[in-house]
């Protein structure tokens, strides 16, 4: 009987990557550094660290006979944070490394026919899967790094500033690349980021698509109306303050608007764009990284959420914007679908951001039905919805084993 072995240090999609296959009744090995169940080491984290620290590694439908944890490298990365208020991407590349080795020595001995793993943290499982004729299915959660870094590139020269760091250091880039080649199938949550693959070189046939979801559960509508001021046009930003979001250009785009535009940036703040907000400080409002449920009130206290993302693999608030009730405007290369086409803007292009800000500020009535096509398209995505399709790629793929 085929079966499945899943292995990631970290969240993502992972949970429900192994649910889909206990769903099919496939799943054989979940590799995990800590799930908070009963019993289990992460109940043990959940303790130490805090509940809201734990709130993505629950799954209370997985069966827990099929998931084994390995928590030292995750502890000893939480203890440096506590310590150092903060990691670099050399402190995730120890992590996934030591997680990586454990995880490999493992499937040296599994039956599965099919491994899941996750880029940046599967070099030595796809090794060892590769020497044993297993198939392997790659997550893969960002653009390829060619893609990112001509993007990047282009818009550094059109702003005039020097070329920031990507969030790959070279020899994770160097890593990644191996583990593209070395899979069998890459499982994406995008078409720019599918498109990123293929403008590298990959054959179509070894990439799947998936789209991800919102959490309803979180993320809805408001219970009743909430009055705003008809004359002001409140606009959101949420994500990382940088060039990679695209924040200079919806800075320049907000004073291109002119007055009764009234702009809140929630994120951690970059150095590599500081010129760029000390020259607009007295046009937005800033404001820190902050809880879910926090971050539900802006989105309903907001008229229009904006994400200008030079490259932008999903755009997990997007969505979350749009499931309550917040009409959005994103780039071209932002994953994250959208109800209509229109929504979109080109990358690098204040002028069109201004275009769309200032078509909704002048058109209460159009904007007034926007909330509701919003909420009712980001409904349609869910995380059952994410399973059942990542259900039919395993059959496929083990139908060839």
């Amino acid at each position: 009987m085929p079966g499945i072995s899943i292995a990631y240090s970290s969240v993502h999609q992972i949970y429900q990557i192994a649910l889909a296959a206990q769903e099919l009744g496939e799943l054989d090995n979940f590799f995990c550094s800590v799930i908070d169940a009963p019993g289990k080491w992460g109940a043990l984290f959940s303790l130490i660290f805090g509940r809201d620290r734990l709130v993505n590694r629950r799954c209370s439908e997985l069966n827990l006979h099929h998931v084994k944890e390995y928590p030292w490298p995750l502890a000893f990365q939480y203890f440096q944070q506590i310590q150092r208020k903060s990691l670099g991407p050399a402190d995730w590349e120890i992590t996934n490394n030591l997680f990586d080795q454990w995880a490999a020595r493992q499937l040296k001995t599994v039956t599965s026919q099919l491994f899941v793993g996750v880029e940046t943290c599967a070099l030595r499982c796809l090794e060892v899967t590769h020497e044993r004729g297993i198939k392997t299915l790659l997550d893969c959660h960002q653009v390829h790094p060619d893609f990112l870094d001509r993007v990047i590139a282009e818009a550094a020269s059109d702003l005039n500033i020097p070329v920031p760091e990507t969030i790959d250091t070279p020899t994770w880039r160097k890593q990644k690349l191996q583990e593209f080649e070395l899979a069998d199938f890459l499982l994406l949550i995008s078409e720019p980021q599918k498109r990123s693959f293929l403008e590298a070189g990959f054959a179509p046939e070894k990439l799947a698509t998936i789209t991800l979801w919102a959490d309803t559960s979180i993320f809805y509508p408001p219970p009743a109306p909430i009055s705003k001021n008809p004359d002001i046009l409140h606009v959101l930003f949420v994500g990382g303050l940088c060039l990679r979001k695209g924040v200079p250009y919806l800075l320049q785009a907000i004073e291109l608007c002119g007055s009764n535009i009234e702009l809140t940036l929630i994120g951690s703040k970059t150095s590599e764009i500081n010129d760029f907000l000390k020259k607009s400080e007295c046009r937005f409002n800033y404001v820190p990284t902050m809880t879910k449920a926090q971050l539900r009130e802006y989105y309903w206290q907001s008229d229009v959420l904006v994400l200008p993302s030079l490259v932008d693999t999903f755009g997990w608030v997007a969505m979350e914007a749009m499931a309550c009730g917040l009409p959005v405007i994103v780039s071209e290369n932002c994953g994250v679908p959208v109800p209509d086409e229109n929504w979109r803007v080109p990358i690098m292009n204040a002028e069109a951001i201004a275009e769309k800000l200032l078509t909704l500020h002048h058109n209460r009535e159009y904007y007034a039905s926007l909330g509701n096509i919003a909420s009712n398209f980001a409904q349609k995505f869910t995380a059952k919805l994410y399973r059942e399709q990542l259900q039919t790629l395993f059959k496929k793929i083990l139908s060839r084993v």
